[in-house]
């Protein structure tokens, strides 16, 4: 697992989602594609960015389920 990792989910209302990042995300993973390969075996249009600002020291990484940011279901 990444030190000091923050992961911003969406849709956020989706507890299933919910789990199966975080089960993921305390496993091995190092990486944000590595999630995302992950979890598309179960989502395929998964998609993981990481957010890359110059001087943080917490990485985060955006998981959204369907590709892109959809608003609250």
């Amino acid at each position: 697992m990444v030190a000091n990792l923050t992961i911003v989910r969406n849709p956020a209302s989706d507890r299933e989602f919910e789990r199966v990042v975080a089960e993921l995300v305390q496993g091995a993973l190092q990486d944000p594609r590595e999630l995302e390969a992950r979890l598309r075996e179960r989502y395929p249009r998964a998609v993981v960015r990481p957010r890359l600002l110059a001087g943080e020291t917490t990485a985060t990484w955006y998981v959204y389920r369907e590709g892109h940011w959809v608003a609250g279901e």
